[in-house]
């Protein structure tokens, strides 16, 4: 596994514990080496660790920035034992580690965080580490504006005298410039003059007029598209990106009818794909479509230190799909798409996808198929329509908090694969009240069956959420014994998890709602709670996730009551 993106880690070792302190038939805990990372607005941390075979060490987390004498409370870290036990053919190496990561935070800060690593078993320890978050981009302040039309050579660069073709733009270039590019077709380009760090070279639209591409492929670093139009006229593949380029910035574009718009390399890091519209080749609604799952709207392809954030993306097969580690993906408008919504299949940790709408979703919502190794993020996003909300596959552990999900019957399948995670919060709305809310289905295929397949285990977090599970007579099936539960006191009781979780009615709690009876297509809208229902302030606080809430306590789903509501898709300038 490729780890060179991380900072420099920090090699740590427990204090000195005799064996013998150990209880028996248990190895303490030794921790191993620290690694951080970080985006505009999260901070990644993974801790390796040997022994405590029992799981039962925790790692406490507090921060601040650094300036600040208040010290904030976090989520504990993951304790992360993965060994993809389910495709021994396939196995990688075995992840055993403290794992998570902070959100929210301030751009281009220095944070202060406290871990404090304790196992009964035996072996402690307690690290302070200094992390800064990455700067938003910023175009360039004190370079020169150039001017771009199509043409084959020539021309100084000045409004009057603008250069003709991209080529001759090139050669000028240089580190900090602007280059308004004007309106005309300038077919298949390489963009290959590199920037520097916080002096990007800026190929932007002059405004007067479409600046048209059939396909773009990134070969340097430092580079910043902005407000040009990628329209398909053939085979070709939207935006590409060349191997090791990092710090791209790929915002205000629009990409027409591609299988697949925008594609990155393995190595590629550290880009900022932000504000685009994407409308693929892929359209679910038309009679003639089959569904097809290939042609992604951003393939990040097993990449790490991103951030997708306010795209408008329908008419592909996945809105954003294999991330690796480090990648922050919010803001985003995903509809009408023939696959999955967010697939981050294959990624490793600190995958965190939070604030997005991602409606109608023919397959799924959102996809671990497989998950390797974890923690990711789920928080806030709002999922409408009649596919699943999860494909559950093959995962390890991950966050689920204050989301909403809406969809006709049951709304999760196989969601006994909900006993590795740390769920708060959410709400689970059947449209039609067809079918229990929650079905766990018989596991049929071994390889995607947990150990101890429908009960409890040191992975499980799974407390006050939100159902509505209409006028079924069956409210949760769990098919170990197939187990039926018309009610949320026996299900909790028999499962051992939601012990806090409530029974709310749709048209009690939402302020509006415009689902039809039948499944079909919806458009994107919001599901903000209604004054005094029974899912305000019944949620509870998950540091530094869901701390900032208006009234007595969080109130369940993706919308605060009294809070800012979220924005989807594209910002205006």
């Amino acid at each position: 596994m490729n780890r060179a993106f991380f900072h420099a880690g920090l090699l740590a070792a427990c204090l000195s514990v005799p064996l013998g302190a150990a209880k028996a038939g248990q190895s303490p805990c030794t921790p191993g080496e620290l690694r951080t990372d970080s985006t505009p607005h999260s901070i990644s941390i993974e801790w390796d660790l040997t022994g405590d075979g029992d799981h039962d060490a925790l790692c406490k987390v507090k921060y601040r920035p650094k300036r600040s004498d208040n010290w904030l409370d976090a989520l504990p870290l993951f304790r992360v034992d993965y060994q993809w036990w389910y495709h021994t053919e396939r196995a990688d190496k075995p992840s055993n580690m403290f794992a998570g990561s902070l959100m929210f935070l301030e751009p281009d800060t220095a944070y202060e965080i406290q871990l404090d690593l304790s196992d009964p078993d035996g072996g402690t320890d307690n690290q302070t580490l200094t992390v800064a978050t990455r700067p938003i981009p910023q175009l360039p302040q004190n370079g020169r504006t150039l001017h771009v039309i199509p043409g084959a050579h020539g021309g100084s660069g000045t409004s009057d005298d603008p250069f003709r073709g991209l080529t001759a733009a090139q050669h000028a270039a240089k580190p900090g410039d602007i280059l308004l590019v004007h309106k005309g077709d300038y077919g298949t380009v390489v963009f290959e003059k590199p920037g520097e760090p916080h002096k990007y070279v800026v190929w932007k639209s002059a405004g007067d007029g479409d600046a048209v591409f059939s396909s773009i492929r990134i070969a340097a670093s430092h580079i910043w598209l902005e407000g040009l139009r990628l329209q398909r006229k053939d085979e070709a593949n939207g935006l590409r990106a060349s191997d090791k380029t990092t710090d791209v910035v790929i915002r205000g574009c629009c990409f027409d009818g591609f299988h697949y718009s925008i594609t990155l390399k393995p190595t590629s890091r550290y880009w900022h794909i932000t504000d685009n519209v994407i409308v693929g080749d892929n359209d679910p609604n038309q009679p003639t479509n089959q569904g097809g799952i290939s042609g992604e709207g951003v393939e990040l392809n097993h990449s790490s230190g991103h951030v997708v954030a306010y795209n408008s993306i329908s008419h592909v097969a996945d809105g954003v799909s294999y991330a690796e580690r480090n990648v922050d993906i919010y803001g985003n408008d995903i509809f009408d798409v023939s696959d999955d919504g967010l697939e981050p299949d294959y990624g490793f940790a600190n995958v965190r996808m939070w604030g997005n709408r991602i409606t109608n979703a023919k397959n799924y919502a959102l996809s671990f198929q497989p998950m390797k190794c974890g923690p990711w993020y789920f928080v806030r996003n709002l999922c409408v329509g009649e596919g699943g909300v999860f494909k559950f596959r093959v995962q390890d552990r991950f966050a689920l908090v204050n989301n909403t999900f809406v969809k006709w019957g049951s709304v999760g399948g196989r969601m006994h694969h909900i006993l590795t995670s740390y769920s708060r919060n959410n709400l689970y709305v059947s449209a039609d009240g067809e079918g229990p809310i929650w079905v766990a289905h018989d596991c049929k295929e071994p390889q995607y069956c947990l150990p101890n397949n429908y009960e409890r285990t040191w992975m499980t977090d799974v407390d006050y959420d939100g159902f509505d599970w209409g006028n079924s007579p069956e409210a949760f099936r769990w098919s170990n014994n197939r187990q039926r539960f018309d009610d949320l006191k026996k299900f909790a009781e028999a499962i051992g998890i939601e012990q806090h979780a409530i029974r709310v009615r749709k048209e009690q709690i939402f302020g509006a709602w415009a689902i039809p009876a039948e499944p079909s297509r919806v458009l994107p809208q919001h599901f903000s709670l209604k004054e005094n229902s029974s899912a305000v302030d019944a949620g509870i606080v998950v540091p530094n996730i869901s701390a900032d809430f208006v009234g007595k306590a969080p109130d369940l789903g993706a919308y605060e009551l009294g809070g800012e509501m979220p924005h989807y898709g594209p910002r205006k300038k």
